[in-house]
């Protein structure tokens, strides 16, 4: 399949709390930003049960979508960063 037919892939909030962390590189900071310490408040067992859309209910998260606007943002900016990188090579 043609790389630039693929979808990129965005978080959503479906997505659980682990699969942020483990994707997007700045995502510590980004939850930190939001009012979130996940890697220090939350357990395993949390990251793998709670989607980004239930923080607003178990978490001090006052805005899920605001929260993965700027998960996928850093994705993008990744994305970017490793296509002028691949081009400059």
């Amino acid at each position: 399949m043609d790389e630039s037919a693929e979808e990129r892939y965005q978080v959503r909030l479906e997505t659980t709390v682990g699969e942020a962390l483990f994707v997007v590189l700045g995502a510590a900071d980004i939850f930190e930003r939001h009012g979130c310490a996940p890697t220090i408040e939350c357990t395993e067992e949390h990251h793998a049960e709670y989607m980004l859309g239930d923080l607003e209910l178990v978490c001090h998260i006052d805005d899920s979508v605001a929260l993965v606007a700027d998960l996928n943002a850093e994705l993008d900016a990744e994305e970017a960063a490793r296509e002028a990188a691949a081009t400059a090579a």
